[in-house]
């Protein structure tokens, strides 16, 4: 005759233990599966599948929030929701990165207006804070760089893990908003380009497949002519391919309405390459 079965009682321990053994494995699955359904999203819809996804927010305190709307139009212009997550991310920025000053004290409008510049260019990007650089160093003026024994407005120094700006001339940048100068998109531009080189998170596959489509489109030897002729751009964008996409970027965000009529496919390529679709979060 057999013995009857054994049965066996799970205790809270037991459960408890299985979900430990579990939960690595069912979190990497969800991570890739995730990760893979959002490229295939991204390459068909050329979005993100999400961009907005925090659910904390930092807050700026009343006095930063007057600068912001002081020197702003871009953050005027949200709708009230959008509002938040931009001063979230601007909160963030000034938490994140070391704001140092040469020969000039600190004050908070640079950490908001520097912060709230790099915010406005990567705000369609989920991904937006960058390890490429850990400071941002602040001249008064034109400076002295060792990286090419010259006089900079600005830079982007890798090796040193920085970014430099000459206060005088980003000032300049936000306040006059139709020279299509903007020293702050510029060199932000270029640290972002940089780091979207490096990087396989979808915001930057985003912005590679899109710059990819934008030089394809741009090599044209018809588009070139004509973008050359038409004397839009200044001389200095074609430069260099990463001189070209900040200067791109400067004109998009100060001329839009006069890039996106004389020039609308190369429009929509940086449109599609920062994932700035401004009919979700900019009020009519």
């Amino acid at each position: 005759m057999n013995p009857p079965p054994v049965e066996h009682e799970l205790f809270l321990a037991d459960y408890i233990g299985m979900f430990i053994v579990v939960a690595p494995f069912a979190t990497i699955f969800f991570v890739f599966a995730f990760y893979v359904t959002e490229i295939v999203y991204l390459r068909n819809y050329k979005k993100p599948l999400v961009v907005f996804a925090n659910l904390n927010f930092l807050k700026l305190s009343d006095s930063r929030k007057h600068i912001l709307t002081s020197n702003f139009h871009f953050y005027n212009r949200l709708k009230p929701k959008y509002k938040r997550y931009f001063e979230h991310r601007v909160a963030k920025l000034i938490f994140h990165y070391n704001f140092e000053g040469r020969d000039i004290e600190v004050t908070e409008e640079m950490k908001v207006t520097i912060s709230a510049t790099y915010v406005m260019l990567t705000f369609g990007m989920r991904e937006y804070l960058n390890p490429l650089f850990k400071r941002i160093v602040i001249y008064p003026d034109i400076y002295y760089s060792s990286q090419n024994d010259n006089y900079h407005k600005g830079e982007f120094n890798p090796r040193m893990e920085c970014i430099v700006f000459s206060w005088k001339h980003f000032k300049e940048g936000i306040d006059i908003t139709n020279d299509n100068l903007n020293l702050g998109l510029h060199e932000f531009t270029h640290a972002f380009h940089i780091y979207a080189l490096k990087s396989d998170k979808a915001t930057f596959v985003l912005f590679n497949e899109s710059l990819q489509n934008l030089f394809r489109v741009v090599s044209k030897p018809e588009v070139k002519q004509r973008l050359i002729e038409s004397g839009f751009l200044r001389d200095y964008a074609y430069e260099n391919q990463f001189e070209f996409v900040a200067v791109l970027l400067e004109y998009f965000f100060e001329s839009p309405e006069e890039f996106k009529q004389k020039f609308p496919s190369i429009f929509l390529k940086v449109k599609h390459m920062i994932n700035f679709n401004e009919k979700y979060f900019i009020s009519e």
